[in-house]
């Protein structure tokens, strides 16, 4: 990392959370902003030094990361922001799309009492622990359980892999630590919708309900993009080599 780049990367030393949370939070922060745009190079000394941690919460952060598809980890103690890619995510949100608005229609005249209130619970657990980690699982069983029971074993092996690509962008756009808690309140109150769906039970209105939030949040990380690459140059979603 050249010292130009370390500087837009903030200690987190005395901050209040995990330190592995914080860690997430700070670099996914930084390659938001441009300020470690894709295919660029750092290690874990130079993050350490900067972030105001021991070197054991960076390794763990890098780890979750990779795991998102978010940085690129080599065999040394290096790695690379992993490129993102504008025609990359809206071709993940047409086949989700195309997918998930129906089977929520199909299932919402099949779902009981009992799992309308999962539903609402969800979203209850999600927002609660937001910023932390714990808030993707939730939100991830949220998606999840809007579609049951309408969706089989097929249905659901093509939306994981969906989910998984598009939590990498959504992760780095919804990313609430360094969000007003108007954001953070409206997020809940979007997703209280779709619980107030549900309970209707009317498939129409829960399937457009749902593609209503998908296409929103499609433009608002398509928009986030634009100006990211608008500030720092076609770079930041170019994609890289090494990819």
């Amino acid at each position: 990392m050249t010292p130009q780049d370390s500087r837009g990367v903030r200690s987190v030393a005395d901050r209040k959370a995990s330190a592995v949370d914080l860690v997430l939070h700070e670099i996914r922060r930084s390659i938001l902003n441009g300020e470690l745009p894709p295919g660029q190079p750092f290690t874990v000394p130079a993050l350490t030094e900067r972030l105001g941690v021991s070197h054991v919460p960076v390794r763990e952060a890098l780890r979750q990361l990779e795991a998102q598809g978010l940085v690129i980890l080599s065999p040394s103690r290096s790695a690379i922001v992993a490129p993102l890619d504008a025609d990359d995510l809206r071709a993940i949100y047409r086949l989700r799309l195309n997918i998930e608005p129906e089977l929520a229609a199909r299932a919402a005249p099949l779902r009981s009492d009992r799992a309308i209130d999962r539903l609402d619970q969800l979203v209850q657990t999600a927002f609660a622990t937001a910023p932390a980690e714990d808030f993707w699982s939730a939100h991830r069983k949220f998606h999840d359980a809007l579609i049951e029971p309408a969706a089989n074993e097929w249905d659901v092996r093509l939306l994981r892999p969906l989910w998984d690509a598009s939590e990498r962008y959504t992760r780095l756009v919804f990313d609430f630590v360094n969000q007003p808690d108007a954001f953070v309140d409206h997020r809940e109150h979007v997703h209280d919708e779709l619980v107030v769906a549900a309970r209707s039970r009317d498939g129409k209105r829960v399937g457009a309900k749902l593609r209503e939030h998908l296409e929103s949040n499609l433009t608002t990380m398509l928009d986030r993009m634009s100006s990211i690459e608008a500030s720092h140059g076609p770079t930041w979603a170019a994609r890289s080599e090494t990819a």
